[in-house]
């Protein structure tokens, strides 16, 4: 999968933090529907995400995710 470009700098951080994306599909505007390995439900990225801030609480988010889906799937 090719990862759009104003989307990469995203992608290297959630992939250090153990978040892979697999499909980024653009939406309106400066929106991508991006899906991630370790959880089936789609989120919404923007290209201007220039707080570091923001991207550290979207990890927060997607740890509950994957402890949730885990969970039940034990």
């Amino acid at each position: 999968m090719t990862i759009p470009r104003v989307l990469r700098d995203q992608a290297k951080f959630y992939a250090s933090k153990g978040f892979h994306i697999i499909d980024a599909e653009p939406r309106a505007g400066s929106h991508f529907l991006v899906k991630f390995a370790e959880f089936p439900e789609p989120q919404i990225l923007t290209k201007n995400a220039g707080d570091h801030r923001a991207m550290h609480n979207n990890v927060s988010v997607y740890r509950r995710l994957k402890e949730k889906n885990s969970g039940t799937n034990t």
